[in-house]
């Protein structure tokens, strides 16, 4: 399927020239992240959060001329490829992050933020600057995106509106997604935030907080999305899903 500047304008608020620039964009050569795929940006999660996030960054401060520019495309394109590989098993997580550090060092206008990530990925986020990391560790498995803020120089204050506004997109697409797949992951023991959660009630007041806590961050940033943050919810009963997924469970046990 195609999606076109247009559909990012009306479906997500995104900025036509930003959208433009994306969906006109070539696929990366021999990277992985965009194996077997024809365009650059697809209605999928997976890719649409590129140029919806880069939207956010527009509307936070960040230069538009930066954004687009070649540099930038090719550092965050990398960082892809090296989560594409950790998704195969090519490499393990601390090869991948160490990938990053590296493809991010020579670009990097931003030293702190980069040693806030370090920090973070080596498990001592209390040391970072700004609060970084979701409650459930199925919801920080894009995390490794965050290498590519460091192509830009900004404040603290922006920093954490940056950090505040990645999550607020990421962990509600990471959310829908292990609703969908709490089955899947369930038998496959992969992460998932329902599951990290608790099959409780108090799980599912968990995950709806996360949800409202996305609304409520977006809603400041772009509420076009915020909008469709706002519609799922109101359709998604997590406390239901959790339950038919028990009695499914209970069926088969049986």
């Amino acid at each position: 399927m195609f999606t076109s500047k247009d559909d990012l304008k009306l479906g997500y608020g995104v900025d036509m020239e930003i959208g433009k620039f994306l969906t006109d964009r070539k696929v990366p050569e021999g990277n992985l992240y965009w194996k077997k795929r024809l365009l650059y940006i697809v209605p999928m999660p997976g890719y649409l959060f590129i140029p919806l996030y880069m939207d956010m960054q527009f509307r936070l401060g960040l230069p538009k001329s930066e954004l687009l520019s070649e540099q930038h495309l090719q550092l965050l394109e990398n960082i892809l490829h090296s989560a594409a590989k950790l998704e195969s098993n090519a490499i393990n997580f601390e090869e991948h992050i160490a990938e990053c550090v590296a493809l991010t060092r020579p670009q990097c206008k931003n030293p702190s933020f980069l040693q806030d990530l370090v920090y973070y990925f080596s498990g001592e986020k209390e040391k970072a600057a700004v609060t970084l990391g979701m409650p459930y560790q199925s919801l920080n498995r894009a995390d490794a995106y965050l290498f590519s803020l460091c192509y830009f120089d900004f404040d603290h204050a922006v920093k954490k509106r940056l950090v505040a506004a990645w999550y607020a997109l990421i962990s509600y697409y990471l959310i829908v997604d292990d609703l969908e797949d709490i089955e899947t992951d369930f038998e496959q023991q992969e992460e998932n935030a329902v599951l990290e959660a608790g099959l409780s009630d108090q799980g599912a007041k968990a995950i709806e907080a996360l949800i409202h806590q996305s609304y409520h961050v977006m809603n400041t940033v772009n509420p076009v999305i915020a909008n469709r943050i706002d519609h799922k919810r109101q359709l998604v009963n997590v406390k239901a899903v959790i339950d038919a997924f028990l009695q499914k469970k209970g069926q088969l046990k049986a």
